[in-house]
């Protein structure tokens, strides 16, 4: 898996749908979907971005379980937080509340998983940070 095209692909999806949501709320005179919007842009674009660019900067290792985990928990979770906010605030029809709650808390709680594994990421692999001479 090329962990900075997976990672930069899926943050230019959620930079389409993040803007897209502000250009419809701005359109609208609505700041109805202001908490999902956010969060799509910070957690989707801004984050998986930043992770991107982590992986095409640093010689992290091609096949490290480590980094593998970490691009699978970040997209997972950012799609489990973002979706699972709009089905908690919006209420659909199809999914019951606490399959909403569930989904929202759950991909969270992924994406916090996602955040530790890049922290721990940071000091597994610090020898390969730092400026090129």
């Amino acid at each position: 898996m090329n962990k900075t095209k997976v990672l930069l692909r899926f943050s230019a999806l959620y930079a389409l749908i993040g803007t897209f949501l502000g250009s419809h709320m701005a359109g609208a005179g609505s700041m109805l979907f202001r908490a999902i919007h956010a969060h799509i842009l910070l957690v989707g674009w801004l984050s998986l971005f930043a992770f991107a660019i982590f992986y095409a900067v640093f010689a992290i290792p091609k096949h490290s379980k480590l980094a593998a985990a970490h691009v699978w928990t970040a997209l997972i979770g950012s799609f489990g937080l973002t979706f699972g906010m709009w089905m908690h605030y919006f209420k659909p029809e199809w999914a019951p509340e606490t399959f909403s709650l569930i989904f929202y808390i759950v991909g969270g709680t992924v994406l916090i998983i996602s955040f530790g594994l890049f922290a721990v990421m940071m000091f597994v692999y610090g020898r390969y940070l730092g400026e090129k001479e």
